[in-house]
């Protein structure tokens, strides 16, 4: 009973602190759309049609089953850890210096090809419906729907946790600023209105999607299935071909066009 009693000890406190990571991106990025810099952001927004509160309490509702989904996969990841099957350190000087500051870009680039394979896979039709629909209802999503999948989903989001962990060392803390930049990153690309700077499609920081990369997926479903990354879309030929007339629209303060403001209904 101890053990039974220690372990959803465990799991609430897994629980807990995903609840306070997915509140704290999910509220700052709803407070800069709408609040902070509503006036600049209305003019960037990516369609005409707006998200209703039936929208947002459906997205929270789910995100707090995806939150238990994770809580359970980490409380296994923790048990993992302590059978010395993840490879987890806590000492700097275990590894060198050199991957304790290459670690977190290579969780990134590992995490964005992982993100990339599952979602394509997700959305074959023997698959679509099981795994990926629910999160596709948000048509025009909010920075709520972060985390707003189905249990089958979730569960294959989180057990990447356990299995990179299996893979590479990883301290804590470098797991942890992953977790964090993850989940503002998710955030931000369900907001609705481009946070990126004008030219961004233009330059070197190309490589990198923005919100429009991922509201045009949510738009049109077929396409721009990378998280962090477009290398893997346009490397596969899955980027949808006005994807950088669309963030050059929205960066300039025009209208959504007709194209890009009606969404698909085939779900």
């Amino acid at each position: 009973m101890e053990f039974l009693s220690g372990l959803g000890g465990d799991w609430a406190f897994y629980y807990k602190n995903g609840l306070f990571r997915y509140l704290l991106a999910t509220t700052t990025v709803s407070l800069a759309v709408g609040f902070l810099f509503r006036r600049w952001m209305d003019s960037r927004r990516l369609q005409n049609r707006r998200a209703g509160w039936n929208d947002i309490r459906r997205e929270i509702s789910f995100s707090m089953l995806t939150l238990v989904v994770f809580a359970t996969v980490g409380l296994i990841t923790g048990i993992l850890a302590d059978w010395g099957v993840v490879k987890l350190y806590h000492d700097w000087s275990t590894v060198p210096m050199w991957w304790n500051l290459l670690s977190l870009p290579v969780v990134i680039v590992v995490h964005d090809a992982y993100f990339y394979w599952t979602h394509r896979a997700m959305h074959h039709p023997k698959l679509f419906r099981h795994f990926h629909r629910l999160h596709h209802l948000s048509r025009t999503p909010t920075p709520w729907a972060a985390y707003s999948f189905s249990v089958g989903e979730a569960a294959l989001m989180a057990v990447f946790s356990p299995l990179i962990m299996m893979l590479i060392p990883l301290h804590p803390l470098i797991w942890l600023a992953f977790i964090f930049i993850m989940i503002f990153r998710n955030a931000m690309l369900h907001a609705g209105c481009e946070f990126h700077p004008r030219g961004w499609v233009d330059g070197p920081l190309d490589i990198l999607t923005t919100t429009t990369h991922h509201d045009l997926h949510h738009q049109k479903f077929q396409g721009n299935y990378g998280f962090y990354f477009t290398f893997w879309d346009r490397l596969m030929g899955t980027e949808f071909k006005h994807y950088k007339d669309e963030f050059r629209r929205a960066t300039a303060g025009a209208q959504p066009s007709r194209q890009a403001g009606e969404v698909s209904a085939s779900i």
